[in-house]
Protein backbone atom coordinates (compact mmCIF):
# COMPACT_ATOMS: atom_id res chain seq x y z
CA UNK A 1 0.00 0.00 0.00
CA UNK A 2 1.23 3.34 -0.95
CA UNK A 3 -0.37 6.52 0.10
CA UNK A 4 0.70 10.22 -1.03
CA UNK A 5 -0.97 12.51 0.92
CA UNK A 6 -0.17 16.37 -0.73
CA UNK A 7 -0.16 15.70 -4.47
CA UNK A 8 2.90 18.15 -6.31
CA UNK A 9 0.38 20.63 -7.85
CA UNK A 10 -1.79 20.96 -4.04
CA UNK A 11 -4.99 20.80 -6.34
CA UNK A 12 -6.84 17.59 -7.28
CA UNK A 13 -8.79 16.53 -10.04
CA UNK A 14 -11.94 16.59 -9.30
CA UNK A 15 -13.69 13.39 -11.38
CA UNK A 16 -17.74 13.55 -12.02
CA UNK A 17 -18.50 11.18 -9.64
CA UNK A 18 -16.90 13.62 -6.63
CA UNK A 19 -20.19 15.75 -7.88
CA UNK A 20 -21.80 12.46 -5.60
CA UNK A 21 -20.01 13.54 -2.39
CA UNK A 22 -20.23 17.36 -2.99
CA UNK A 23 -24.60 16.78 -2.90
CA UNK A 24 -23.93 14.15 0.15
CA UNK A 25 -22.28 16.95 2.15
CA UNK A 26 -24.59 19.50 1.48
CA UNK A 27 -27.53 17.30 2.24
CA UNK A 28 -26.46 15.87 5.78
CA UNK A 29 -24.01 19.40 6.59
CA UNK A 30 -27.72 21.34 5.90
CA UNK A 31 -30.15 18.85 7.78
CA UNK A 32 -27.17 18.30 10.41
CA UNK A 33 -26.39 21.89 11.47
CA UNK A 34 -30.43 22.84 12.75
CA UNK A 35 -30.82 19.70 14.86
CA UNK A 36 -27.53 20.10 16.32
CA UNK A 37 -28.21 23.64 17.40
CA UNK A 38 -31.68 22.34 18.77
CA UNK A 39 -30.25 19.41 20.95
CA UNK A 40 -27.56 21.89 21.97
CA UNK A 41 -30.59 24.36 23.13
CA UNK A 42 -33.10 21.40 24.55
CA UNK A 43 -30.15 18.72 25.71
CA UNK A 44 -33.76 16.20 26.14
CA UNK A 45 -34.70 15.81 22.87
CA UNK A 46 -38.32 17.19 23.91
CA UNK A 47 -38.46 19.95 21.72
CA UNK A 48 -38.29 18.16 18.40
CA UNK A 49 -40.38 15.10 19.94
CA UNK A 50 -38.03 12.57 21.00
CA UNK A 51 -38.69 10.37 23.92
CA UNK A 52 -36.13 11.25 27.06
CA UNK A 53 -35.89 7.57 27.63
CA UNK A 54 -34.30 6.78 24.43
CA UNK A 55 -30.91 8.90 25.31
CA UNK A 56 -31.58 8.54 29.07
CA UNK A 57 -30.38 4.90 29.18
CA UNK A 58 -26.91 5.50 26.96
CA UNK A 59 -23.81 6.62 27.79
CA UNK A 60 -24.34 10.43 26.83
CA UNK A 61 -27.37 10.95 29.34
CA UNK A 62 -28.48 13.71 27.02
CA UNK A 63 -28.97 15.00 23.51
CA UNK A 64 -26.23 17.85 24.34
CA UNK A 65 -23.12 15.61 23.20
CA UNK A 66 -24.34 14.40 19.83
CA UNK A 67 -26.00 17.75 19.43
CA UNK A 68 -22.23 19.06 19.47
CA UNK A 69 -21.26 16.45 17.38
CA UNK A 70 -24.06 16.74 15.05
CA UNK A 71 -23.57 20.33 14.58
CA UNK A 72 -19.60 20.02 14.29
CA UNK A 73 -18.85 17.69 12.66
CA UNK A 74 -21.91 16.45 10.66
CA UNK A 75 -23.24 20.14 10.16
CA UNK A 76 -20.14 22.73 9.45
CA UNK A 77 -17.78 19.76 8.89
CA UNK A 78 -20.07 18.33 5.62
CA UNK A 79 -20.28 22.38 4.49
CA UNK A 80 -16.72 22.51 4.25
CA UNK A 81 -15.96 19.12 2.52
CA UNK A 82 -18.54 20.68 0.49
CA UNK A 83 -16.14 23.88 -0.30
CA UNK A 84 -13.42 22.23 -0.70
CA UNK A 85 -14.84 19.60 -3.27
CA UNK A 86 -15.76 22.72 -5.39
CA UNK A 87 -12.09 24.14 -4.48
CA UNK A 88 -10.50 21.40 -5.84
CA UNK A 89 -8.28 21.22 -2.87
CA UNK A 90 -6.20 18.20 -2.12
CA UNK A 91 -7.89 17.40 1.37
CA UNK A 92 -11.32 17.14 -0.03
CA UNK A 93 -10.68 13.52 -1.21
CA UNK A 94 -9.15 12.59 2.37
CA UNK A 95 -11.76 14.45 4.15
CA UNK A 96 -14.73 12.64 2.46
CA UNK A 97 -12.63 9.75 3.46
CA UNK A 98 -13.17 10.45 6.76
CA UNK A 99 -16.42 12.17 7.67
CA UNK A 100 -17.73 9.18 5.55
CA UNK A 101 -16.54 6.54 7.84
CA UNK A 102 -17.46 9.27 10.84
CA UNK A 103 -20.93 8.94 9.23
CA UNK A 104 -20.96 5.70 9.34
CA UNK A 105 -19.61 5.15 12.59
CA UNK A 106 -22.43 7.66 14.10
CA UNK A 107 -24.95 6.36 12.96
CA UNK A 108 -23.82 2.30 13.62
CA UNK A 109 -23.32 3.51 17.30
CA UNK A 110 -27.19 5.08 17.29
CA UNK A 111 -28.24 2.19 15.68
CA UNK A 112 -26.52 0.45 19.02
CA UNK A 113 -27.83 1.98 21.91
CA UNK A 114 -31.25 3.65 20.54
CA UNK A 115 -33.91 1.21 20.62
CA UNK A 116 -36.01 2.23 17.99
CA UNK A 117 -34.90 3.17 14.47
CA UNK A 118 -35.74 5.74 12.15
CA UNK A 119 -35.90 5.88 8.23
CA UNK A 120 -33.39 8.88 8.39
CA UNK A 121 -30.63 6.59 10.18
CA UNK A 122 -31.05 4.29 6.93
CA UNK A 123 -30.69 7.28 4.67
CA UNK A 124 -27.69 8.57 6.18
CA UNK A 125 -25.37 5.23 6.98
CA UNK A 126 -26.14 4.95 2.57
CA UNK A 127 -24.64 8.77 2.44
CA UNK A 128 -21.95 7.67 4.75
CA UNK A 129 -21.26 4.54 2.31
CA UNK A 130 -21.56 6.59 -0.63
CA UNK A 131 -19.28 8.92 0.89
CA UNK A 132 -16.64 6.25 1.80
CA UNK A 133 -16.81 4.68 -1.56
CA UNK A 134 -16.62 8.07 -3.41
CA UNK A 135 -13.40 8.87 -2.02
CA UNK A 136 -11.81 5.53 -2.13
CA UNK A 137 -12.39 5.71 -5.88
CA UNK A 138 -11.21 9.19 -5.80
CA UNK A 139 -8.12 8.97 -3.73
CA UNK A 140 -7.12 6.04 -6.19
CA UNK A 141 -7.44 8.22 -9.45
CA UNK A 142 -5.50 11.37 -8.47
CA UNK A 143 -2.36 8.52 -7.18
CA UNK A 144 -3.00 9.67 -3.38
CA UNK A 145 -3.64 5.56 -2.30
CA UNK A 146 -2.52 2.64 -3.41
CA UNK A 147 -4.33 -0.44 -2.44
CA UNK A 148 -4.03 -2.96 -5.11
Amino acid sequence: MQVRIVPADRRVERPAFAWLAFAAAVFTGVLAIPVGLIFIADPTGASIGLPPGWIEATPFGSYLVPGIYLFAVNGVGMLVLAGLILLRHWAAPWLTAILGVGLIIWILVQLAVMPETMILQWIFLGTGLLLGFVALFWLRRTGQLRLW
